[in-house]
């Protein structure tokens, strides 16, 4: 693990963070190397809704991307990139506005291609849903 490379970097606000972070109320909790393991909350606003009130399906996806990807950017070398190139979801139960946790492990590194899982929860421990992700890993 390099803490200069971007995810580091950003985190100790050298970089700003991507605009899909602060659209989705990205923040940071915690990551343990030992079990490549990163956890971080969402702060879901309204405008993310569906006309049942509840976070819309691509939303939650995204907030599991940007779970799952901070788990491979914390492992990155400085001249590195991930892309996410497969992410497959399973909906547990709808989410509502508000806080939600993150959970983003690193399962799997191969030489190119590493392999990832994740899970979104509400504040009392229900899984709102899961998901797999495999990323690239390209030079700069």
């Amino acid at each position: 693990m390099d803490r200069e490379n971007l995810f580091w970097r950003m985190l100790e606000g050298k970089l700003p963070l991507p605009n899909a972070a602060d659209l989705l109320g990205w923040s940071f909790i915690e990551y343990e190397d030992k079990h490549r393991q990163i956890e971080v909350s969402f702060n879901a606003p309204a405008a993310l809704t569906n006309p049942l009130g509840m976070i819309q399906g691509g939303m939650i996806t995204a907030m599991l991307d940007d779970t799952m990807g901070p788990a491979v950017y914390a492992n990155l070398e400085q001249n590195q990139v991930a892309l996410t190139v497969k992410l497959n979801t399973c909906f547990k139960q709808p989410a509502k506005p508000g806080p939600i946790i993150g959970v983003g492990k690193l399962v799997k590194r191969g030489r190119k291609y590493w392999y990832t899982c994740g899970m979104l929860k509400d504040t009392n421990d229900n899984i709102l849903a899961t998901a797999t992700a495999t990323f690239k890993i390209v030079r700069l």
